[in-house]
């Protein structure tokens, strides 16, 4: 099989497509616009992330506020919370 067999067996061209596809995706990435545009993605989404997490601890703390309120107003006594 010489060069020319290689070339047109489809294993070794999706070999040499892969190189070149990882290669240029590399040179991408490392470009100045690409690169700050993905920083500043991630910068954004961890904002979002603690945002979201914040507000899920304050809609906690207020539901558990309301389950000890309704249990004063119903009478049951208060079950020693368990650590966690």
């Amino acid at each position: 099989m010489g060069i020319i067999g290689c070339l047109t067996n489809k294993k070794v061209l999706a070999y040499i497509g892969g190189i070149a596809t990882a290669t240029l995706g590399v040179k991408i990435l490392k470009s100045g616009p690409v690169h700050r545009a993905a920083v500043r993605t991630a910068a954004e989404s961890m904002k979002l992330r603690d945002s979201a997490m914040n507000a899920f601890e304050t809609i906690k703390e207020d539901a558990q506020d309301l389950y000890h309120e309704a249990r004063q107003q119903s009478g049951e006594k208060e079950e020693p919370e368990a650590d966690e």
